[in-house]
């Protein structure tokens, strides 16, 4: 069996701002969970606390495993380290933000009701593409790593594409939809621009701390999924390696999940864009499941295949 971790610093985070930046936000953890409980104010019918504490227990997981991605690259360090300080600079105005609109009772996202509000919104949207730039900048500094195993290296490099493409679906949401425009030339406009939701406002019912509707599309739900890929993919690679002693199966294993990740994020994507709820797929929605698992089996029985005629030559 290859070994998953080549070298003792495969298991480091050595990025001293992420690292400082994850604490950090660990603590912001606490504080705002405290709030979470105690603040009894609403915001679009969720406790006003729920978003920041939200991406604060997100940013604390990203952080971190940005810092051990750090660690095993190789070549232009100097430059992976500086998009790490980028991603801390930016990451860190984005929650800040998030919080101090909580903490004022007003929505962060998409509002544009006043100039103040605008220029908030403008900082947070330029914030939160220097960040996806900045990762995009890590991964090309990581992609040749050899500080883990090349199953372990093909999950991250999985992960990371697909964790890219989650996050790209924010910039989805940006635009005014319908009901927003027509507001705005009625007159009739509460000053928002872009949503989470497709079919109803955002806000109202959902699914408990997460918030997704349960009424109606919510592009959270395939942005969510698709960012996380940077932690599960390659979690899921070192798992197989552990446990899984043909190469051939580890390989197959790795490359059906990665591709039925993928293909979920992208169901779930157009799901949400056509106004269903995560929680009542129509049976078009169903049948696009069915088969992206279809062309995962059949991914990992190709590469099954090729990789055991390769073991057999050899």
């Amino acid at each position: 069996m290859e070994p998953f971790v080549e070298k003792r610093r495969a298991l480091r985070f050595d990025h001293g701002p992420l690292n400082i930046f994850t604490i950090l936000t660990l603590v912001g953890v606490v504080i705002v969970a405290f709030l979470y409980f105690t603040d009894t104010r609403e915001l679009l019918g969720v406790p006003i606390w729920e978003k920041p504490l939200k991406f604060l227990i997100s940013g604390a997981i990203y952080t971190a495993t940005l810092s051990w991605f750090y660690s095993l690259v190789t070549r232009a360090k100097k430059a992976a380290y500086l998009f790490g300080v980028a991603i801390v600079i930016f990451l860190a105005i984005e929650i800040i933000v998030i919080a101090g609109m909580a903490a004022s009772g007003q929505t962060s996202h998409f509002n544009v009701s006043s100039a103040f509000n605008i220029a908030i919104w403008s900082v947070m949207a330029t914030a939160i593409a220097a960040v996806w730039g900045a990762t995009f900048g890590v991964a090309a500094m990581l992609w040749r790593t050899n500080e883990v195993s090349t199953l372990v290296r093909s999950g991250i490099r999985c992960g990371v594409v697909i964790a890219l493409l989650g996050m790209g679906i924010a910039f989805t949401m940006t635009p005014p939809n319908e009901s927003q425009l027509s507001g705005a030339q009625s007159g009739d406009w509460e000053g928002i621009a872009g949503a989470h939701t497709v079919g109803a406002a955002d806000g109202g019912q959902g699914l408990p701390f997460l918030g997704w509707s349960t009424v109606a599309g919510d592009l959270r739900i395939s942005h969510f999924l698709g960012l996380h890929a940077i932690q599960v993919l390659p979690l899921f690679a070192v798992l197989i390696a552990a446990t899984v002693s043909s190469r051939s199966a580890q390989k197959a294993l790795v490359g059906s999940f990665a591709t039925i990740y993928v293909l979920s994020v992208l169901v779930l994507y157009f799901q949400a864009l056509a106004g269903q709820s995560i929680v009542a797929p129509s049976n078009a929605t169903i049948a696009w499941f069915g088969a992206s698992l279809a062309t995962a089996i059949s991914v990992g029985l190709v590469v099954w295949y090729r990789e055991s005629k390769k073991t057999s030559v050899q």
